[in-house]
């Protein structure tokens, strides 16, 4: 972070009111963790679910150069450092900064949001603009209210591109973060079961996807896929769109063959993309798209395209003593974990399926889960191994359809011996896939 400003502005822009230090004193970066302090930093207290930083003011004081923290905790503080600035509410103040400085930048910025493929299109377009210029993105998965702002905030001149990812849970968090965003270009992968506990139902999950649209900056553009069933009701909007798909409506239309085409204005691009698979052929499409919005030709398309690399976890293919591995331990949803049971058809036999609960689905759990069992029954796979609370359903669903070979387990322990054996012996596909908070990749530690 080098944001090149002076300390009153940083006040104005961030909405405070500059109590302590010169307004022309100058302000380039902040810290949000005190576990990251060093002497001269200035330190910016927020309030997360876990921890409030403002409780750690005081331990933080004898190495920061300031504060910017909430009006009401600095008001018990006697012993302040040299720089104070008080907000109301520091992840608002965190925010207002974000939008401010995002303006200074009059660049082709995308934002991306979707139920499954945000990373990997966000990696795809990355690799797009990379072959035009330095591009911003958010690392890993900083995609909400906190981190969205503070990737905003690493924006230099040297960037030609932002590409950010816009993650949700609840109704109203895309249009808090897209806002500070203002995207010139908008992308809505699809519309599909995830955060259901949160969101309650798939109206709900389209509706806040869908806030994206009123988020963009003047003139821009929402690129969406029109084969979603949910997000059809786009087209009639007035919007400016550009639209991706295999339907024949589609703007930016996914052709059939051995390699990836696509088709826009009359030109068929070819492009061998790497990790190809049904659902990175939309992934791909709504990257291409959002890169023809930026002015992006169509051979910085596919160079980018073909020099593409997943990020770690999602659909990562390895090579484990001869064993093929495909580690999709990132995070889990009924879509996705469909497009990764689909990645498996046409992999060396003997088929083995590894896979942990599918989270935050809520009263829906149940009935994702079983319907995933009778699937599983189907696969042909020599094994399947489940573990969680939530595969119990899954497992007794398997079994009623037909399934003959079969572990289950409340936790990964219950059969992790025999998974990483057969995994070592070197023979057959692995398919590991769970949400988050299960961390399957524990499977393959030290294989």
């Amino acid at each position: 972070m080098n944001l090149k400003t002076d300390l009153g502005t940083m006040a104005k822009a961030a909405g405070g009111k500059l109590l302590k230090g010169s307004p022309s004193a100058p302000f380039n970066s902040f810290v949000t963790d005190t576990r990251k302090l060093r002497t001269g930093d200035f330190f910016w207290a927020l309030k997360g679910a876990a921890y409030d930083a403002h409780d750690f003011l005081k331990q933080a004081l004898p190495c920061v150069k300031g504060w910017v923290a909430r009006e009401d905790a600095l008001a018990g503080m006697p012993e302040q450092p040299g720089e104070v600035v008080a907000v109301k509410d520091t992840l608002k103040a965190l925010q207002a900064l974000a939008a401010w400085h995002r303006q200074r930048f009059q660049i082709p910025l995308t934002a991306i949001t979707g139920s499954n493929g945000k990373s990997t299109t966000k990696e795809m377009l990355k690799s797009i603009f990379s072959t035009e210029g330095e591009t911003c993105t958010n690392p890993g998965n900083l995609n909400n209210q906190f981190g969205l702002p503070l990737s905003l905030l690493e924006l230099t001149a040297a960037h030609k591109f932002g590409v950010f990812e816009l993650g949700a849970s609840r109704r109203g968090d895309i249009k808090e973060i897209g806002e500070v965003a203002r995207p010139t270009c908008g992308i809505i992968t699809n519309i599909g079961p995830s955060h259901l506990e949160h969101f309650g139902d798939m109206e709900n999950i389209y509706e806040t996807k869908t806030e994206l649209a009123g988020c963009l900056a003047p003139g821009g553009t929402l690129v969406y896929n029109y084969d979603d069933r949910y997000l059809s009701r786009l087209n009639g909007k007035d919007f400016k769109k550009l639209t991706f798909g295999r339907d024949t409506g589609a703007d930016l239309r996914i052709l059939d063959g051995k390699n990836l085409r696509l088709e826009y204005d009359g030109t068929i691009l070819e492009i061998n993309l790497p990790h190809a698979g049904g659902h990175n052929y939309y992934n791909a499409a709504a990257a291409a798209a959002a890169a023809l919005v930026a002015g992006a030709d169509l051979a910085s398309i596919k160079m980018g395209l073909e020099h593409y690399a997943p990020p770690p976890m999602r659909l990562q293919q390895l090579n484990i003593n001869g064993s093929v591995v495909i580690l999709d331990a990132y995070n889990a949803n009924p879509q996705s974990m469909a497009s990764a049971l689909k990645e498996m058809a046409d992999k060396p036999r003997p088929l083995y399926l590894m896979l942990g609960d599918m989270k935050e689905l809520g009263q829906y759990s149940a009935h994702y889960h079983t319907d995933l069992g009778a699937a599983l029954a189907h696969m042909g796979a020599a094994k399947v191994f489940l573990a969680g609370p939530e595969m119990k359903a899954a497992a007794a669903s398997y079994c009623q359809a037909g399934g003959n070979s079969m572990e289950f387990g409340f936790t990964l322990e219950d059969w992790l011996p025999e998974a990483r054996a057969l995994i070592a012996a070197g023979k057959g596909s692995f398919l590991i896939k769970a949400s988050r908070s299960m961390k399957f990749e524990r499977i393959i530690e030290g294989l």
